[in-house]
């Protein structure tokens, strides 16, 4: 296996331990169903890092707001991101401070089938396939980082943070992907140890058993 040596800040660098994106990809094994992502651990999960499942018309319509305002005409439609939660029952998931929602973080849980899709460069975020993404309890095959928001620096602080623990700790052997769709994105994932994934465009993943921080 080959290592990639990146130097991140603060003095460490990331090892990616593997020999190209999709012979690693490969090596983690496909869909299974993972005990986190099962109802009441999937949300007792979610509420340890302070976020919270969107469940009223009003808590979508606010997602939304907040989508438009930091992604503009790119981001999906209201209807589509409630389609798509509706279709997995765990993908919008709220901060809210002073009872007002002030962040949110989207993510997919992907099939074998959305991963595919996503290495072949097919895979549309604005008009997600139900073939592509797993309900809440069925096997998965790995994230798809949709979307994230927030009003303030606390609130987007805390989004980087849940996202980080949901990636490194308690899905460390499932692959999470994300696009560097804005330029404020694209810093997101590279704090977060993110790699292009092979030769497909703007396309980044990560999965912490195959990639790992060492020091300097």
């Amino acid at each position: 296996m080959v290592s990639k040596r990146l130097k991140k800040n603060g003095g460490r660098v990331m090892v990616l331990v593997l020999d190209d994106a999709r012979a690693a990809l490969g090596s983690l094994g496909g869909e299974r169903l993972h005990p986190r992502y099962t109802p009441g651990p999937s949300e007792a999960m979610m509420a340890s890092l302070k976020l919270h499942h969107a469940q009223s018309e009003q808590d979508f319509a606010d997602v939304h707001a907040l989508a438009v305002t930091a992604m503009g005409a790119k981001i999906a439609s209201l209807e589509e991101i409630k389609r798509v939660d509706a279709m997995t029952g765990a993908t919008i998931w709220m901060v809210r401070r002073n009872d007002a929602v002030t962040g949110f973080l989207a993510t997919l849980a992907l099939t074998a089938e959305g991963v595919a899709a996503l290495a072949d460069g097919s895979f549309d975020a604005a008009s997600i396939d139900e073939k592509w993404v797993a309900p809440l309890g069925q096997p998965l095959a790995g994230f798809y980082c949709w979307c994230y928001a927030g009003k303030d620096q606390v609130s987007r602080g805390a989004l980087v943070l849940a996202l980080r623990t949901l990636i490194d700790r308690h899905f460390p052997d499932l692959p999470f992907f994300g696009r560097d769709s804005t330029e404020a994105g694209a810093r997101i994932m590279r704090h977060l140890g993110f790699f292009p994934f092979d030769s497909v465009e703007h396309l980044y993943w990560r999965c912490a058993n195959a990639m790992q921080d060492v020091a300097a």
